[in-house]
């Protein structure tokens, strides 16, 4: 089974260890070379993180996005670093074409699309040719937190999109890039989804339906998302599904319910491998993926139908909007 994995914080993982990272050794972690290959992955996302960790008087850890754009720029040049020690692995999508051509059966290729995960370093909108230049073809409009352009999923205040928002919008979509719908709140996601045409992606979230978190979405959006021909990736992280008791099945049953409720064309993956310290059991790491495609199989959905949640929709979304 071909797998697009929405999310993954692979340039994190490899900056905030001391030691020297192979990606080659089959280790005990949630992805590497060997666990690509195993599991099928096609393409990832790879997150651009725009923030520094930082420590609190009580010693607690905070993001902070004052230096966004060094940061940012530090998380690309990773993932350049990334694909040219592993030339003829990873290969950076740049366009439609590089899209479509890692996913062709004999190629051996992963390619890896950079997304900006929130627009914190976009100075002025025009900052946008800069990232496109550089690669990045999708684009979070907030992490956490809201930034000049809109609010956030943990925004004090829910503003939705700023006059400015709807503008960075309308040069997005016009050079081509993939605009994501994870992390922001819920006026934001309604601001984008009834007012712009091309589909989106809420690239790695859970349902508010099984656990109310600020980082779900509703019913209401998953029916937007269906009408803008977006799609929704189901993440992995347990403490916004069903805490530590979290498995495979509770994955499962998001994924069921969106498929029963809003059809198949809406599900794609987001694992959000590397950003989470809690996965559910039986996805510990991408090489477990088939858990997964087994038991949705198990639950009635045909061959045609995982292939669309596994792939085919998140790829049919980027088809429609890059060039």
């Amino acid at each position: 089974m071909k797998i697009f994995d929405l999310h993954q914080d692979l340039s994190t993982y490899i900056l905030s260890e001391i030691k020297q990272i192979d990606l080659d050794k089959d280790l005990e972690r949630h992805c590497d070379i060997p666990k690509y290959r195993k599991a099928g992955v096609k393409a990832l996302v790879g997150a651009v993180f725009p923030a520094r960790i930082l420590v609190g008087k009580d010693l607690s850890k905070y993001y902070s996005f004052k230096n966004s754009f060094e940061e940012s720029f530090n998380h690309i040049l990773t993932y350049y670093k990334i694909i040219r020690k592993h030339r003829g692995v990873f290969k950076l999508i740049l366009s439609k074409r590089d899209l479509n051509r890692v996913f062709m059966d004999k190629i051996r290729i992963i390619g890896i699309i950079l997304g900006l995960e929130g627009c914190y370093s976009i100075r002025e909108i025009d900052d946008l040719d800069i990232y496109y230049n550089l690669g990045v073809r999708l684009i979070g409009l907030t992490w956490n937190y809201d930034n000049q352009y809109a609010s956030g999923c943990m925004s004090k205040r829910d503003y939705g999109l700023t006059d400015l928002g709807f503008q960075l919008l309308d040069k997005a979509f016009e050079l081509g890039l993939v605009v994501d719908l994870a992390h922001a709140s819920y006026k934001t996601m309604i601001d984008v989804l009834t007012t712009f045409n091309k589909p989106v992606t809420v690239s790695h979230t859970g349902l508010k339906k099984f656990k109310d978190s600020p980082r779900n979405i509703s019913d209401e959006i998953i029916d937007l998302v269906k009408r803008n021909n977006g799609v929704v990736g189901v993440f992995f992280v347990s403490n916004y599904i069903a805490g530590e008791n979290t498995t495979v099945d509770h994955v499962v049953e998001q994924i069921m319910y969106i498929v029963d409720n809003f059809g198949v064309d809406v599900v794609a993956l987001g694992s959000d491998y590397f950003g989470t310290d809690k996965l559910p059991r039986g996805l510990e790491n991408i090489g477990l993926i088939n858990n997964l495609v087994n038991r949705l199989i198990e639950r009635g959905l045909d061959k045609e139908s995982v292939e669309k949640i596994m792939y085919r929709n998140a790829l049919r979304v980027f088809n429609e909007n890059m060039k």
